[in-house]
């Protein structure tokens, strides 16, 4: 039996939520929370057991699975294939069915659902929106951006960058701003007038944060090691990607501790100033939070400085088909915001050759620090930098 024993008896003690839904017997609902973890983040149905993590037990578990698989593969569009597993216990047998985050958008009988903490319910028109988006990323960057003009995005910077990019484009004849910035996807045209993408808005926008608060970076120190620890320095972004960029380094170099240590030579002690992070790998980190965000979902990139650690968190998790362990490996390019992330990439200001968390990782190995951790799910990518100067003072009390 591949299923876990302990591992049930704690889904059974923890209760239904997120993750967990209990049936006492197959129902179509079965299916419906399937789809609902699929569409959301995952999760798995224990059928045959009450809604208080009772093991009731079924009479026929082998026809219970055939029900899940075939009415997943056959009433569920895109079909399904969740993973069904009987366990029998003392209390009587249940069906385990579990299904992974797709990043597709499932229907069960033309009915999108999503799970909402122990609820699985219809999904609202915005939850749908968002789920299509999902599924074709890409896309949302160069949707028009709601309630923007062309005057909301900086005709300075639009010229600045079309001068370096192109240069002599804007004095042939008939070529406007608007025709080059809508070949770019920065504007599409609307009621025959240009309207800025999210792109545009983001990369030149005059102030993208006034028309998306959870656009912008936000930068804390905190004077300990937990989210609850004091905070000592904060910098909330202003301006487009390139700025928000630049005043989160600018944050991290105040802030970023280099000390006196005495390194262990192997024969020898020597004193030399080591870094607390190397700047490189902290301001990688920082660029692909900005580039690859999810700019649908409504939350922002923080970068928070503890004593022990440094984080950096984005919205949006890695993209569908893509692993973290190809991500790790390296020359994985797959872009949420091609558009975003090359006009950043042009500016210098990072690569989009799949080689960002590989860089992170050798700047964090060339200074001897602990390597550095990364974390992905549905909702966040979350890069964790351990301290230098920590691992350094336990190694030494060690």
């Amino acid at each position: 039996m591949n299923m876990i024993i302990d591992t049930i008896a704690a889904w059974l003690a923890d209760g239904e939520g997120e993750h967990t839904e209990f049936k006492e017997k197959y129902s179509s609902r079965v299916i419906e929370s399937l789809a609902a973890f699929a569409n959301t983040a995952g999760g798995r149905v224990l059928i045959g057991v009450s809604d208080r993590g009772q093991i009731v037990g079924l009479r026929d578990a082998d026809k219970t699975v055939e029900s899940v698989l075939s009415a997943c593969r056959e009433a569920v569009s895109p079909s399904l294939s969740p993973t069904v597993e009987i366990v029998r216990r003392d209390e009587g047998a249940l069906v385990v069915a579990q299904v992974d985050a797709t990043g597709r958008m499932h229907a069960k009988g033309g009915a999108v659902f999503v799970r909402h903490g122990r609820q699985t319910r219809r999904a609202s028109a915005e939850e749908i929106r968002l789920l299509t988006l999902r599924e074709t990323p890409d896309v949302y960057e160069t949707t028009a951006c709601p309630d923007t003009t062309w005057s909301d995005l900086d005709e300075a910077a639009l010229r600045k960058y079309f001068s370096a990019r192109a240069p002599g484009a804007l004095d042939q004849p008939g070529l406007t701003l608007e025709a080059l910035a809508i070949g770019q996807k920065f504007a599409l045209r609307r009621a025959n007038a240009p309207t800025p993408t999210v792109a545009g808005c983001v990369l030149f926008g005059l102030h993208p944060e006034w028309l998306q608060p959870v656009w912008r970076v936000t930068a804390l120190r905190f004077s300990g090691n937990d989210i609850a620890s004091p905070i000592v320095d904060r910098m909330d972004s202003e301006g487009p990607a390139l700025r928000a960029i630049e005043q989160a380094e600018a944050f991290l170099r105040r802030n970023l501790r280099v000390a006196r240590l005495l390194v262990d030579r192997g024969t020898h002690f020597e004193e030399q100033d080591v870094p607390e992070y190397p700047l490189a790998a902290a301001h990688e980190a920082v660029a692909n939070a900005v580039a690859h965000r999810d700019y649908a979902l409504p939350a922002q990139v923080y970068v928070r400085l503890y004593d022990d650690r440094l984080e950096i968190q984005n919205p949006g998790g890695l993209l569908p088909g893509l692993t973290l362990e190809q991500v790790l490996a390296g020359g994985e390019s797959l872009r949420r915001n091609p558009v975003i992330a090359e006009v950043l990439r042009q500016m210098g200001r990072m690569t989009t050759v799949g080689r960002g968390l590989v860089l992170i990782r050798q700047e964090m190995a060339a200074l001897g620090s602990p390597p550095a951790e990364f974390h992905s799910d549905s909702q966040h990518f979350r890069v964790t930098l351990p301290s230098r100067h920590v691992a350094l003072r336990n190694n030494r009390h060690g």
